[in-house]
């Protein structure tokens, strides 16, 4: 009876030593025989720089609202006219939002992306990227709808201003002739 009480607190007694040399630092063999290999790689998570983003939706909204407004439009009118001014402002403003949530949409797609085939494959990262990349395509179809509207604003304000300047010019002509 005493062997087996001894085995016991000889079994205890060993598993202590290994808990505490754990504890401590020093190797066990369990462990010396995991290799590095074993683990996924931690790759070094790469930060969004924001404020550049920002800068480059601005900077691409300013591009693309320009060159619609300046495809219907004389520069001369544009530049003279306060209207025209504030709503290439405004539209700037909406068609950088838009890119801007695109491009930290897909950075969070593209983490998403990475944590999966780091191995994280629980289901719900399949959902939350399911609905990152349905969010994505709203917004690129929301730019793509807001294009065409701003398009068909600016068209109709050349058919404004043709037709003002058409009455100008027919009442000049006609001041000319009395």
């Amino acid at each position: 009876m005493k062997t087996e009480k001894d085995n016991k607190m000889s079994q205890l007694k060993k598993m202590s030593e290994d808990l505490e040399s754990m504890i401590l630092g020093s190797d066990l063999p369990a462990i010396q025989e995991i290799g590095k290999s074993d683990f996924p790689a931690i790759r070094q998570i790469k930060a969004l720089d924001y404020d550049d983003v920002k800068r480059n939706s601005d900077q691409k909204a300013d591009e693309v609202v320009e060159s619609v407004v300046l495809l219907y439009l004389p520069k001369e009118f544009v530049f003279e006219q306060d209207y025209v001014n504030q709503k290439m402002s405004i539209d700037k403003m909406t068609v950088s939002n838009l890119i801007f949530q695109m491009k930290t949409a897909e950075h969070a797609i593209k983490k998403l992306l990475e944590e999966i085939d780091n191995g994280n494959i629980i289901a719900r990262n399949f959902e939350v990227l399911a609905s990152l990349q349905k969010s994505k395509m709203e917004i690129v179809k929301h730019l793509a709808q807001f294009v065409v509207v701003m398009e068909n604003n600016y068209k109709s304000l050349k058919l404004d201003y043709d037709s003002s300047k058409a009455e100008s010019t027919h009442v000049h002509d006609t001041q000319a002739e009395e």
